[in-house]
């Protein structure tokens, strides 16, 4: 907790949940932790109308959290907007209530082909996710305005004014229990090449300042 800036404790004491809680503090620490090996020691936040949070002194150095039980993630790039997202294996049930109202038809009928639906539901939704939260927008940008297809779920229809799906690169990864999804907006989406993600363990002493 003590890594934290004043604003992020400010939101960390607001959580009733202690697991919350935690998930909360680790990733947060885990972005300072990014920053630093980027080579920032002084920065500050804040954020947008929309509640997209952005470092005030650094405006071409864009990141993005999410965390879930058992996985956090830290996106962390420069220049171009981006969303992460990390969603748990969706269990059935899940996948039954939740699918007609966040999945257009076409996603729906696909992914009730496939042999383990609740699969594919959460790749789609943790893909939905990572853009919903690179435009900054969040629930803001409904989540049946966009649509994926094809098993690598390749961006196939947003909003214009998000620009064309080309636009975007969005990149997918099943992890053990886990998926794992980054959008981030590109005029070359198209000539970036496939993105192998590769989980790293940090212990409490990797998140501490030196």
């Amino acid at each position: 907790m003590a890594e934290l800036h004043a604003s992020e404790r400010q939101r960390a004491r607001r959580f009733s949940c202690v697991e919350a809680l935690h998930l909360f503090v680790v990733a947060h620490a885990a972005l300072h932790w990014a920053l630093r090996g980027a080579g920032l020691n002084s920065y500050g936040f804040a954020s947008t109308p929309q509640g997209k949070p952005f470092l005030i002194d650094h405006p071409d150095l864009h990141f993005n959290l999410s965390h879930t039980r058992g996985l956090i993630a830290v996106a962390l790039g420069a220049d171009h907007p981006m969303g992460v997202d990390v969603e748990r294996l969706a269990p059935p049930q899940t996948y039954r209530e939740l699918a007609p109202r966040v999945m257009t038809p076409a996603e729906c009928a696909y992914m009730a082909a496939q042999a383990v639906p609740e699969d594919r539901f959460t790749q789609l939704w943790s893909a939905k996710e990572a853009l919903m939260k690179a435009t900054g927008l969040g629930f803001g940008l409904p989540p049946r305005e966009i649509e994926f297809d094809g098993p690598a779920a390749n961006l196939s229809q947003l909003p214009p004014e998000h620009g064309a799906p080309q636009d975007w690169r969005i990149w997918c990864q099943r992890l053990p229990g886990h998926w794992l999804a980054l959008a981030s907006q590109t005029s070359q989406a198209s000539q970036t090449g496939d993105l192998c993600l590769q989980p790293i363990t940090l212990t409490p002493q990797d998140l501490l300042s030196p």
